[in-house]
């Protein structure tokens, strides 16, 4: 009876064990994703280690091509397999960039550089030189902005749940929709409701499994600004396939019909009833009543 009791006993627990352990196919896919960006971020290392030893700049530009080919070639087959379930798709040449970007940092640390960190300014997007009459120049000896592009690079993740991660600063952005829900571009709040209405509606039902989303103060609303374009000033991570009654799922948009302006947390001071915000139609910013003014609201969580 003994026997028999624990016979059934260790089945239970068997079947529990198998049970809880089963993974999803989003879980898996994740799971595989992680896998491969480390073995790339492995193989980088090891073509700096070398590099470090030999200092020969060919074998190393060969070593990190065939590293990027092998994490396209693996990712490639992740989401072919797994694609339709996976919380995230195309996301390869954002991750690539990364981590490539990361492992050139702490390359050039141990060479004695200051290791670069998050706190870098962000480039600015301008790619292009004029003159003083507004007139577009090459770019070569100018001293502008779009000859020395300097700052970190800007680099996006669509998370495929309504949001976007800034993957230099670390932020997550709220996408923004036209399907008339709380995250249509067409809405418009005070200052005040821009907290009291619109974030609370997020943050009480957990938008993207967070609650801890909030008015973005003007540094981090000016760092989405792409000042190499226009109408919207915005790269295309937040403005892509908007069209009417696409959600979150399916475009991301930026400019409203009531107005181009976004509000930021920033009171302006001295005169602190009115508020930063920012005109994204070319990315200019601005200063307005706070108790009179309605405009849109983009929510953004992180970056404490």
């Amino acid at each position: 009876m003994k026997t028999i009791a624990w016979t059934a006993g260790a089945l239970v627990a068997t079947l529990l064990a198998t049970t809880a352990q089963a993974a999803t196919p989003a879980q898996t896919c994740r799971s595989a994703k992680n896998k491969e960006a480390g073995n790339y971020a492995d193989c980088l290392q090891k073509a700096e280690a070398k590099y470090a030893l030999k200092g020969d700049p060919s074998a190393r530009a060969m070593a990190l091509q065939r590293c990027a080919a092998k994490l396209a070639a693996k990712w490639l087959q992740i989401e072919s397999r797994l694609g339709a379930t996976c919380p995230s798709t195309g996301d390869q040449t954002v991750i690539q960039d990364h981590l490539s970007a990361a492992s050139a940092d702490v390359a050039a640390a141990f060479s004695g550089e200051p290791i670069a960190g998050q706190a870098r300014p962000l480039q600015t997007g301008q790619t292009r030189c004029w003159n003083a009459s507004g007139q577009q120049i090459s770019c070569t000896g100018s001293g502008q902005d779009g000859e020395l592009r300097s700052g970190a690079d800007r680099r996006y993740v669509d998370n495929g749940d309504g949001t976007i991660t800034d993957a230099t600063t670390g932020l997550m952005w709220e996408k923004l929709s036209d399907d008339t829900g709380i995250h249509d571009k067409d809405n418009v709040y005070t200052w005040v409701n821009a907290f009291n209405y619109k974030i609370a509606i997020l943050n009480q039902e957990g938008f993207a499994g967070h609650r801890d989303w909030r008015v973005p103060n003007i540094r981090e609303l000016q760092s989405i600004v792409d000042y190499g374009k226009v109408g919207p000033a915005v790269a295309a991570a937040f403005n892509t396939g908007c069209v009417e009654w696409c959600t979150v799922l399916t475009c991301s948009c930026t400019l409203g019909a009531n107005t181009y302006s976004f509000w930021s947390s920033t009171a302006f001071r001295p005169n602190a009833s009115s508020i930063m915000s920012i005109f994204f139609y070319n990315g200019l910013v601005d200063r307005t009543t706070g108790a009179t003014q309605a405009f849109h609201v983009r929510a953004v969580r992180g970056g404490a």
